[in-house]
């Protein structure tokens, strides 16, 4: 999503289907804010008082086990909303969310957000599909941990990758956030991809991981 200068939410994927007057109504009452990468920018069980527009960066959204590993729920990008569920159940956080890299958002007051809805239906139909978007891929994600062994994973997780060619979109991600998307430890991970190193399906050099053989991986996901 494009987000339009001096107009955050014109390319916003919910707020973007408002009008011009509510959009500036919207950006009259926000507040612009510059996130560090790696920063919090809020956690788990916080106070859900706020709904948030990524400008500019990226994102991720985790949840911590007792042993304080992390597992990657999603990831977000520029135009996207976050805190959107808190703000409309009326708990408290449902995940931790990260700057994977130095990030704008734009900050809205939940009030805001909620008298707005109560007016305009269309933003009350975009905020229905994102959420059901959300459902959809954590559906998806907990079919995987079931369905798919490690190897069946990761090698997932790489297909979504551009297969040769240019440098990956990613090329910076590291065997700890490919751990953490698809639920197991970094050293099993590190395990895995070696041997498809080995058997010449991917290269990793550095943080760089590319895809070599994209039918081999596909056989993998199949059996």
């Amino acid at each position: 999503m494009a987000i339009v200068e001096g107009d955050p939410f014109a390319g916003a994927s919910v707020l973007g289907v408002l009008e011009e007057t509510d959009r500036r109504y919207l950006a009259e009452r926000s507040r612009r804010r510059q996130i560090a990468k790696g920063q919090i920018l809020f956690s788990e069980g916080d106070l859900s008082d706020s709904v948030l527009v990524l400008v500019s960066g990226h994102m991720k959204v985790l949840t911590y086990s007792r042993d304080g590993s992390e597992f990657v729920v999603s990831t977000v990008t520029p135009g996207e909303t976050i805190g959107e569920v808190g703000v409309l159940s009326g708990g408290p956080r449902s995940a931790t969310v990260q700057a994977t890299e130095a990030s704008i958002v734009v900050t809205l007051a939940g009030r805001v957000i909620i008298d707005l809805i109560s007016q305009r239906p269309a933003l009350a139909i975009a905020l229905l599909q994102r959420l059901s978007d959300m459902v959809r891929s954590t559906t998806g994600v907990a079919t995987d941990l079931v369905f798919l062994d490690l190897r069946q994973r990761v090698a997932k997780y790489l297909l979504r990758r551009p297969p040769g060619g240019p440098p990956p979109a990613r090329s910076d991600v590291t065997q700890s956030e490919l751990a953490a998307n698809i639920g197991a430890s970094r050293q099993r991970v590190n395990a895995c991809l070696r041997d498809f190193q080995k058997q010449g399906w991917i290269s990793m050099e550095s943080l760089s991981l590319r895809v070599l053989d994209r039918e081999a991986l596909t056989q993998i996901i199949d059996c």
